[in-house]
């Protein structure tokens, strides 16, 4: 009499393959793209938002280094200039309370410290980093870029910071222990100087 062990081992096989099709990858981010002042800036849903998930680059501000070397850090901006830019109706300039929304979505609070790093990890681009990758699942895709005060090249690798509406800062920052990320927001108007990347978002 033939054994039915190889049979039973077919079906195991057979159905965990057609559990796993089934189940299937975890879904893209919903992408779409918005028009500003002439130039497409992709963006992404997060949550009940959506973001532009590339830095803004247009008129004014001035670039990573005299050569551009790193485009997909966009423009550094002055308080000042981003009050300037002219948006689509519904876009604007972040708020606070939008930048706290963004990172609940995740399970992020703000401030934050090393325990929400896998949340923080979300929000953050693979590549760039000097120690603490992300795995950019949201989309949002923050490369640390830096920042400058006047026309200094900014120093990148471990900071991606981005102008609020009020003047403050969110800042996403490796931690001292170079295992860990962090993000808090820092009052950063009262220097004309202080030059920092810009984001959009709008509610759906």
């Amino acid at each position: 009499m033939r054994s039915l062990l190889p049979v039973l081992s077919l079906f195991l096989i057979v159905t965990t393959a057609c559990d796993t099709d089934e189940a299937g990858p975890d879904p893209e981010p919903v992408t779409d793209v918005v028009v500003i002042e002439e130039k497409e800036y992709p963006t992404v849903t997060i949550g009940n938002q959506q973001w532009t998930i590339i830095n803004y680059e247009g008129p004014g501000g001035i670039p990573f280094d005299a050569d551009n070397a790193k485009p997909e850090y966009g423009r550094y901006y002055t308080f000042q200039e981003i009050g300037g830019i002219e948006l689509p109706e519904g876009w604007r300039i972040p708020t606070m309370a939008d930048c706290v929304t963004l990172a609940k979505t995740h399970g992020v609070e703000i401030p934050s410290y090393k325990i929400y790093t896998d949340g923080i990890k979300a929000l953050t681009s693979k590549t760039n980093w000097n120690n603490v990758a992300g795995n950019n699942s949201s989309g949002f895709n923050a490369f640390p870029a830096g920042y400058t005060i006047g026309d200094v090249s900014p120093i990148d690798g471990d900071i991606a910071e981005f102008w609020t509406s009020e003047g403050k800062t969110l800042s996403i920052q490796e931690g001292g222990d170079f295992t860990s990320l962090r993000i808090v927001f820092y009052a950063s108007d009262p220097d004309p100087g202080y030059r920092f990347n810009v984001r959009f978002v709008k509610d759906l």
